[in-house]
């Protein structure tokens, strides 16, 4: 279990964990040691990752090394460890002005231009936006192995009156964890 402080501590149905596509990218095919501890992980604590479309969609195309027909995404769907969540109100204010305070602040720290941030980093964000606005959670839990992606969702939704209901884990350190 990752370390936690606060109201994080207690995994319970008050947090939603959303993930990121390099969590699942870490840990590989189904066959994979890390691929089943992460299974054994959601299923010990009693946790669904939540994950924006976006990162379905990244996360999509089998390798020809999967298992024929089954991504490790759809696999994990199936065994319902890993739920899609619908698409946000992208017209929602609050959503738009997260989504576009995370592509700043992963561009003014990673030095790249905007234009240039992945869509699905932004999505994190507007998922977690969505799950705390519609009583779907109380906090969220974001994993993801991007740093600057997983501090940016943190401190926008902070800077956009979700403080102390969100909390950056990183997927590197949680796969390390618990394998």
């Amino acid at each position: 279990m990752p370390k936690e402080s606060g109201p994080f501590d207690d995994v319970d149905e008050s947090v939603v964990w959303i993930a990121d596509s390099g969590l699942f990218i870490a840990c590989g095919r189904q066959e994979n040691n890390k691929y089943t501890a992460l299974e054994r992980f959601v299923h010990r604590h009693d946790i669904t990752f939540v994950i924006p479309k976006r990162v379905y969609a990244e996360l999509g195309g089998a390798p020809d090394r999967s298992t024929p027909g089954q991504t490790p995404i759809n696999s994990a769907i199936d065994a319902g460890w890993v739920t899609v969540a619908a698409d946000p109100d992208y017209t929602d204010s609050t959503v738009s002005s997260v989504m576009d305070d995370i592509r700043t602040f992963i561009a003014t720290s990673s030095n790249r231009d905007e234009d240039q941030i992945e869509k699905a980093d932004t999505a994190l964000g507007a998922v977690a936006v969505d799950c705390l606005t519609n009583g779907n959670a109380e906090f969220v839990s974001v994993v993801t192995t991007d740093t600057d992606a997983g501090e940016g969702v943190v401190a926008s939704l902070t800077a956009n009156g979700f403080e102390d209901r969100v909390q950056f884990v990183d997927g590197f350190e949680l796969i390390e964890e618990i394998s």
